[in-house]
């Protein structure tokens, strides 16, 4: 009896082991996807291409024109025939001063202008007189003469001056009228009728502002990066928010050739006709500029570049080994970035790099493609 359990208890045993020894020895003999990974590294080549991009900026609109006109002389506004929003022409007479003082100057001018004409009436009879006289041998001393005709010469240039004083003095009453210096709005009204104005006042202001917005200015400031990349007359798209789903075309007419050290980015000028008078001064607008390179620039995906503590740069594989390129960036599409730096097309770079790569480090590498392939044959492998 005793030995029938002790049996029964031996196959127990050895059947409950079985299965357990056959466990341990299968994860030995399947690879995974994971081990495969860890073991070689994707590379890309660097491709060189023209890629074009759509570029968009903000923008605001500025006036074609725009001034503050004041008084040129002290006076009292007497009339103002416009007010804010009130459309001008050129000329056209928007204000009228007056100033008493300016009346008397013009008249003291003219008669002393008066009074110098006569002396030189004077003058030249005396001198014609003189030498009417000196026809007769003797009778005419010289040097009267010479003295008649110095008279007549000083007389002659006192008129002159005193005809130069009349015309300051009419011109001076001409900015007593305050004119449009060009079409535009009276976009603000400062002074009312019986107010002082004129250069002697101590803080003097304006007593019209006038803009001219049937043509505006879009000014957009260009990031650096893309500043050489564009030329005039390229065309471009831009759209305000007080007119969603309206898009505007226009062209670039103006570039400051100059960088802003302060923005790092340089001032673009587009020319809007406005007669309508649709869009206003003030108005930002979002601006779409078509950029691109005029020789071939060298692309590598987004996630080839490391940004770090040690600066911008990406991973280049030679002879088995890692070697950190600095770059700059420039263009971006969905998954590629334009690269700047010591990289040469078709060269092998890192596909997803990333600061625990150092430098000069030995690693094992595989075309994108082909690892992709290994993969998916590991894959159903597995499956199987």
């Amino acid at each position: 009896m005793k030995t029938s359990l002790l049996s029964l208890f031996i196959l127990i045993g050895g059947t409950a082991l079985l299965p357990a020894c056959s466990s341990e020895k299968h994860p030995k003999q399947e690879p995974t996807t994971e081990n495969v990974q860890q073991a070689a590294y994707e590379t890309v080549p660097v491709v060189a291409e023209q890629r074009s991009k759509a570029l968009q900026l903000p923008g605001e609109f500025l006036s074609y024109y725009d001034v503050a006109l004041y008084g040129r002389v002290n006076g009292f506004i007497k009339t103002l025939s416009v007010d804010v929003g009130s459309r001008v022409r050129r000329g056209q007479v928007l204000a009228v001063m007056e100033a008493p003082e300016l009346d008397a100057e013009l008249n003291r001018a003219l008669a002393e202008q008066q009074a110098a004409r006569g002396q030189v009436g004077v003058s030249r009879l005396t001198y014609g007189r003189l030498i009417q006289a000196a026809k007769t041998p003797g009778a005419i001393a010289p040097q009267e003469i010479d003295l008649a005709k110095g008279k007549l010469m000083g007389d002659s240039a006192a008129l002159l001056s005193k005809s130069q004083l009349v015309t300051a003095a009419r011109q001076m009453k001409q900015y007593l009228v305050l004119r449009a210096p060009f079409d535009g709005v009276v976009t603000e009204r400062m002074l009312s009728p019986g107010a002082l104005v004129g250069p002697s006042q101590k803080d003097p202001q304006p007593v019209l502002k006038l803009k001219e917005v049937g043509r505006l200015r879009l000014q957009v400031t260009v990031p650096e990066a893309y500043a050489g990349q564009l030329r005039q007359r390229t065309p471009v798209t831009f759209s305000v928010g007080a007119f969603p789903g309206q898009v505007f075309r226009g062209q670039v007419d103006r570039i400051s050739y100059n960088v802003e050290r302060t923005v790092r980015a340089e001032l673009v000028e587009i020319e809007v006709n406005n007669a309508g008078l649709t869009l206003m001064p003030g108005m930002y607008a979002t601006v779409g500029f078509p950029v691109q390179r005029r020789e071939k620039s060298l692309y590598v995906p987004k996630t080839a570049v490391v940004t770090s503590m040690e600066g911008t740069y990406v991973i280049a594989v030679q002879n088995g080994k890692t070697h950190y390129v600095p770059v700059q960036t420039g263009n971006e599409s969905e998954e590629a970035v334009e690269v700047i730096g010591k990289l040469t097309p078709q060269q092998p770079v890192l596909v997803r790099a990333s600061d625990d790569i150092r430098d000069n480090m030995a690693i094992r590498t595989v075309a994108a493609n082909t690892q992709r392939k290994e993969t998916a044959t590991i894959r159903q492998v597995v499956a199987q």
